[in-house]
């Protein structure tokens, strides 16, 4: 009995310890996005009409992760204009926290992106 209880608890405080890791990597991609991304898709999340699309129930943002990956890292001409590549400005940490953040910010709930995602996109 004592050694199920032991195991019940480290259980928990795995799953406290991984949520920690969790929050901090959400706290980094809503940094990034504040500081880099949030002027033109706002901090809502959707967008400017006609200027910036709307991040926010966007199912280009939903989707497979790797074409959003290659969108922030090499950036995208559209029909509302361009966005600007972050590859220079940005390691791989910091895209998977960025995109991992719009991708379960506000409504969204889609699966987070890692470092090795995005190391890959970039060919290393």
């Amino acid at each position: 009995m004592k050694l199920l209880v032991i195991l019940l608890c480290l259980g928990l405080l795995g799953g406290v310890a991984l949520a920690q890791g969790q929050g901090s990597a959400a706290q980094q991609g809503q940094g990034v996005f504040e500081e880099n991304c949030a002027q033109c898709h706002r901090s809502n999340g959707e967008g400017l009409p006609a200027t910036f699309p709307a991040l926010n129930k966007n199912p280009f943002v939903l989707g497979d992760p790797q074409p959003v990956i290659a969108t922030v890292l090499n950036g995208r001409k559209g029909n509302m204009g361009a966005m600007p590549g972050w590859k220079d400005n940005l390691d791989d940490k910091q895209v998977a926290a960025v995109v991992t953040y719009i991708r379960q910010a506000w409504s969204n709930r889609a699966a987070a992106v890692t470092a090795a995602m995005v190391a890959a996109a970039r060919g290393k």
